[in-house]
């Protein structure tokens, strides 16, 4: 009996002491982080900032312009003549501000309908240094019709403009009204450029304009059958204008 009671006695002290000599496997009670998750796109979606993509959007602007002309007449030949000043022009604009392939919201387009007084002073000399003039002006109706680039910055707009214009002659104040030998209708070419002030949704616009017509002022057979004079109407305009933005 006592050999059965120290075997087990035996026994029992064997287990502890091989169980102590185990290694304890330590719990990991660190919190795993799973990167995707806290790198998820959506999680951000109420910390962004929501801007509008300028590529989309588009204005539309009306307006009226009035400016100071020196209007003029190139000529092939040597002939004595200069331009002029006038106050009388004046047109009604239409203006549509788009993206160029919804991609580049620089651009647009402008077209209207203005009055303008073009022409030149003759020159005829009566004397060694002494000229006298007689004004040869004509009062017109023109159409323009510009592409137009343009940059907006603070609560300014750069713009610069070229394309085609046309023109048709309505009057004259020379005696015998319009000369048959003047073209009453006529195309040509302008740029411009200018600055605006935008005070939605009122706009103060400054711009300077160039005009030059591609067809003739005159007949080129006016002074002479053989030797034929090429005559070309420019001006330089100096304007101010108001314009008013459609919709929203």
């Amino acid at each position: 009996m006592k050999k059965i009671v120290l075997t087990g006695i035996l026994l029992i002290t064997a287990a502890i002491h091989l169980s102590a000599q185990e290694p304890q496997t330590k719990i990991d009670t660190t919190k795993k982080v799973d990167i995707y998750k806290e790198f998820d796109m959506n999680s951000f979606a109420d910390a962004t900032i929501k801007i509008k993509d300028s590529s989309v959007l588009s204005q539309h602007l009306i307006g009226i312009k009035a400016g100071y002309g020196m209007p003029n007449v190139s000529f092939s030949q040597d002939i004595d003549h200069k331009g002029f000043r006038t106050p009388k022009n004046f047109g009604l604009y239409y203006t549509y501000y788009h993206s160029l392939w919804k991609s580049m919201p620089y651009f647009g387009i402008q077209t209207g309908i203005e009055y303008n007084e073009i022409g030149y002073t003759h020159l005829y000399e009566i004397s060694k240094n002494q000229f006298e003039e007689h004004d040869q002006i004509y009062q017109s109706v023109q159409i323009p019709f510009l592409t137009q680039f343009r940059v907006d910055f603070w609560k300014m707009r750069v713009m610069v403009g070229l394309g085609p214009y046309g023109y048709y002659l309505l009057s004259t104040d020379l005696e015998g009204g319009i000369p048959e030998t003047t073209n009453k209708l006529g195309v040509g070419i302008m740029g411009s450029g200018g600055l605006a002030f935008v005070l939605k949704p009122v706009e103060f616009h400054i711009e300077a304009s160039y005009k030059y017509a591609l067809s003739y002022f005159v007949d080129p057979k006016i002074y002479s059958e053989d030797a034929w004079t090429y005559t070309h109407s420019n001006q330089l305009l100096i304007s101010f204008g108001v314009f008013f933005r459609l919709g929203r």
